[in-house]
């Protein structure tokens, strides 16, 4: 997924800009920032995580959202891939402000900004308890997970891997978050390819 930036305004001045617009935009501290649709491998992967995220969840409190819901952090304004709020939403509402978990698939043109800005605004939300990246071209998964004042960070790999999840006490192989995909598992290409996405 592309990022193109714009002109700059307030947060305020954004949020009644974009609702006038037929893309999607994020708004990092001023900066508009184009979001530009992605690639086959990105979409499966994002709807396997709300697939499967959704059977587990259903029954719960806890609600999965995929692309299209906000999230408004540090001053800032984000369409995560996927991400769970356990905390209630009106059926009009907009923007999210307490997600417990959120899921970026990476790309070439947005894992640097995945890495760094997504993820220092996303860690001043009081209520998130994990921030998960997954790299699209091999089955690697990163997790971030809140501990006490700070974050622990877990590299899942592998055919076998599986993605966990405590604060939801959910599960979920790397398998079925490539279901559908041609990524690799494979050790050699994973070795020489982490850094891809």
């Amino acid at each position: 997924m592309a990022l193109r930036k714009h002109r700059h305004m307030s947060l305020t001045e954004f949020l009644a800009w974009e609702e006038r617009q037929d893309t999607r935009h994020e708004f990092v501290h001023g900066e508009i920032v184009a979001m530009v649709g992605g690639t086959v491998a990105h979409n499966q992967i994002a709807g396997n995580l709300y697939a499967a995220l959704r059977a587990e969840l259903r029954g719960s409190p806890c609600r999965v959202f995929q692309e299209t819901m906000r999230i408004l952090a540090d001053e800032s304004v984000f369409y995560p891939d996927v991400f769970v709020t356990c905390t209630p939403l009106d059926d009009r509402d907009r923007l999210a402000t307490r997600p417990t978990v959120i899921v970026e698939v990476l790309s070439d043109s947005t894992s640097s900004y995945d890495h760094t800005t997504k993820s220092a605004a996303y860690r001043t939300l009081p209520s998130l308890d994990q921030y998960v990246l997954v790299h699209q071209r091999v089955a690697v998964v990163e997790s971030f997970h809140r501990s006490g004042d700070g974050w622990t960070h877990r590299l899942v790999s592998g055919r076998e891997g599986v993605l966990t999840i405590p604060a939801l006490e959910i599960a979920l192989p790397l398998a079925t978050i490539y279901e559908d995909t041609q990524v690799s598992f494979d050790p050699v290409t994973l070795a020489s390819d982490t850094d891809d996405a």
